[in-house]
């Protein structure tokens, strides 16, 4: 049988480690010309109103896209609820800051911990369903919560809430990329504890991780909290970057979507996998956000190249390029095998 290696060597690893490491620090680097000192000081203006958008959108989803890896990858509990979370963020800080005056800051301490405090409550009953019903009761709760906020007057109902104005795209990009770092983070940390051990043994086998002495219930219900206030953490810097937040911008189900396809692209249950993901296809999809026949047919084969990710690659491109399988005729049985099981 002819299989076609897709291993890369050490060398080029490093290579490609080395490089990643280099476009990270230029990420991190380049915002910092944009400040008053670096101007006064005749520095080279490396960054824009437009980048800075692009780059907080990206960051915001690697976050959200990660948060989601802790409980759908690591766990294997797909939940299509996790907007939920990003809204709940979002009006926690929008309300302190815009209806009780809060400083911007304890208003976003608060957002991760009321995220997190409703994850727990609903994640008792909601645990106990497995597959395709959980994932329907968790698209049903990201869709009960937004209804429930957009009828209340308090937070501004239908209208939305606005909220001041602070004009800091240095600050925001910052926060949100601290936000996403703080999710792969936490990923990193799991998948190298106990716990971690426990979620993938959940995902593997439930009964056979209870069987071994594994708490499924604590173990699954600590991750969905983990899950949400770190979701809840970039919904609360969401809030004050955008400075207006309703229904739509925050409850949006196709948010959540994305951030499921950005982690089973990458690859769900890695800590780099989500993380690659959601840059290639945020960006992807900012770059097809102009319009036009040609955007659309773009958009056509964006769609058809995650399907042919889902069915043929179910771990992700961090996966199979990073040397963890091959392409053979005996690999596309088993991942077929695998996805429409």
């Amino acid at each position: 049988m002819i299989a076609l290696h897709l291993r890369l060597r050490p060398s080029t690893r490093r290579l490609a480690v080395a490089a990643g490491a280099i476009a990270l620090a230029a990420v991190v680097i380049a915002p910092l010309s944009s400040t008053d000192a670096a101007q006064q000081a005749g520095l080279p203006l490396l960054t824009d109103r437009l980048w800075f958008r692009i780059a907080t959108t990206v960051a915001m989803f690697v976050a959200l896209a990660s948060a989601w890896n802790v409980i759908g990858g690591l766990a294997g509990y797909a939940s299509f609820g996790n907007i939920a979370f990003f809204g709940l963020g979002a009006y926690t800080t929008g309300a302190l800051v815009s209806n009780l005056r809060w400083a911007f800051a304890p208003a976003l301490l608060a957002a991760p911990l009321v995220s997190a405090l409703f994850a727990a409550v609903i994640g008792l009953p909601l645990l106990r369903l497995r597959g395709h019903y959980f994932a329907v009761a968790t698209l049903g709760v990201g869709v009960a919560v937004g209804e429930v906020v957009n009828n209340l007057g308090p937070l501004g109902g239908a209208t939305g809430l606005f909220l001041p104005i602070l004009r800091s795209d240095l600050l925001f990009f910052y926060l949100m990329l601290g936000t996403a770092a703080l999710a792969v983070a936490a990923t990193w940390v799991i998948l190298r504890s106990r716990f971690g051990f426990g979620l993938l043994a959940i995902r593997e086998n439930e009964e056979a991780a209870a069987v071994i002495g594994v708490n499924t219930i604590f173990y699954k219900v600590s991750a969905f909290v983990i899950a949400a206030a770190l979701t809840g953490l970039a919904g609360g810097v969401f809030a004050q970057w955008n400075s207006f937040i309703n229904q739509e911008n925050v409850f949006a189900v196709s948010d959540n979507v994305e951030m499921i396809l950005m982690a089973v692209l990458g690859g769900a249950g890695t800590v780099l996998g989500p993380v690659a993901g959601a840059v290639v296809l945020e960006l992807t999809i900012e770059t097809l956000a102009g319009g036009g026949s040609a955007a659309v047919y773009s958009q056509i084969g964006l769609g058809v190249l995650l399907t042919v990710c889902v069915i043929f690659i179910p771990r992700g491109v961090i996966d199979f390029f990073g040397g963890q399988s091959r392409l053979s005729l005996g690999y596309l049985r088993r991942t077929l095998r695998e996805t429409s099981a």
